[in-house]
């Protein structure tokens, strides 16, 4: 009997130990291609000269009078990018520490004026804030902000910021889902008209689960990827970008970074089709890891966080390369998502050093 309780005490030390190392790990951010950027280090201005980049009809110049950050953020790490119908900019960040005056969520004005901190309190800052979808909900188009969090967490907010419910599976998911351990997830989206999210589990298992809009529960039987490079059946190595592609059917857009190529699924998980953007393809030139994908009427804007940006047509051919991270290798090096306004500029928020970009579109 003292043997037994000696070993269930063991298991019992065992099991909280686990936890504590997964909770403890979930803040960090695995890139191992690049090293992060120290807290201390000098942060560089953006370049007052002229910059200008990209290709045909798709050019831009860089514009550094816009995107200005509010004096109290002390930013680590660039993250998430949405817009809502207005066009309003709302950015996703991490912080170098978390106090009582710290937020996640800057929101700008369409034109990239006026940097506003949003929410009543730092509850959106603990972990690490990483993806920022906004979607469009009910009868009335209500419009609402879905955070992943590395931390094994979801949030749903209005665009105020105000929590309507979180979902946050460090306490459940190693036993009751133990196939799906470690979750750290990076990215979500909600389809039109459904009641589902999908998230996707970047720098965790690399599976995409989903979740009740409404309640934000777990909804049993919707995950489906994991680690690996197979398309059948379907596999990922850091779905670490989940879309919907507007320009189909019922379909998910998900951004295979690790296995360097963009990856078109049905609802279930089944395969559609595949764009290599690996080393020696055509779609190499656009960034061989690929973050996230917004799609803006008949193109695709993709940030490769080894620097360039680029625009892809419906077929995956490169129209355009935005080389931010060879004209900006000291702000702007590893760019991490990007959004295309109404007016084709385009929105680029970089990892390490934390950044936040304007891109004026050249006529």
């Amino acid at each position: 009997a003292e043997e037994a309780l000696r070993n269930t005490c063991v298991m019992a030390l065992l099991s909280m130990l686990f936890v504590a190392l997964c909770v403890a790990g979930a803040s960090a951010h695995p890139h191992p291609e690049f090293p992060a950027y120290p807290d201390d280090a000098p942060r560089h201005s953006l370049p007052t000269d002229p910059i200008v980049t990209g290709s045909g009809d798709w050019k831009y110049q860089l514009d550094v009078t816009k995107l200005t950050l509010p004096s109290t953020v002390s930013l680590r790490n660039g993250h998430g990018l949405a817009k809502d119908h207005e066009g309003n900019i709302f950015f996703t960040y991490e912080s170098t520490s978390v106090n009582a005056a710290t937020r996640a969520i800057v929101r700008f004005n369409p034109d990239g004026t006026n940097g506003t901190l949003v929410g009543g309190d730092n509850a959106l800052a603990y972990g690490t804030p990483h993806g920022l979808r906004i979607s469009f909900e009910g009868p009335d188009n209500k419009s609402y902000l879905y955070h992943a969090n590395n931390d094994h967490t979801i949030h749903k907010t209005d665009l105020d910021g105000n929590i309507l419910w979180t979902t946050n599976m460090t306490n459940t998911w190693p036993t009751q889902y133990p196939q799906f351990w470690p979750i750290k997830p990076t990215d979500s989206i909600v389809p039109p008209d459904s009641k589902t999210v999908f998230l996707s589990d970047g720098y965790g298992s690399s599976f995409v689960h989903g979740f009740d809009t409404t309640t934000g529960a777990y909804l049993n039987g919707s995950s489906f990827g994991g680690k690996g490079d197979s398309t059948g059946p379907q596999k990922f190595s850091c779905p670490h970008g989940i879309n919907y592609d507007t320009r189909a059917s019922d379909v998910l857009l998900i951004s295979d970074r690790a296995n360097h190529r963009l990856q078109w699924v049905h609802r279930n998980g089944t395969h559609i089709r595949t764009v290599d953007m690996g080393p020696g393809s055509p779609g190499a030139a656009a960034g061989q890891l690929p973050c996230n994908v917004d799609v803006h009427g008949d193109v695709a804007l993709v940030p490769g966080l080894d620097g360039p940006v680029g625009i892809l047509d419906n077929a995956g051919t490169v129209l355009s390369v935005l080389e931010v991270g060879k004209l900006l290798p000291k702000t702007c090096p590893h760019p991490h998502d990007a959004i295309m306004l109404d007016n084709k500029d385009v929105i680029v928020c970089c990892w390490a050093p934390g950044l936040i970009t304007y891109w004026k579109h050249l006529d």
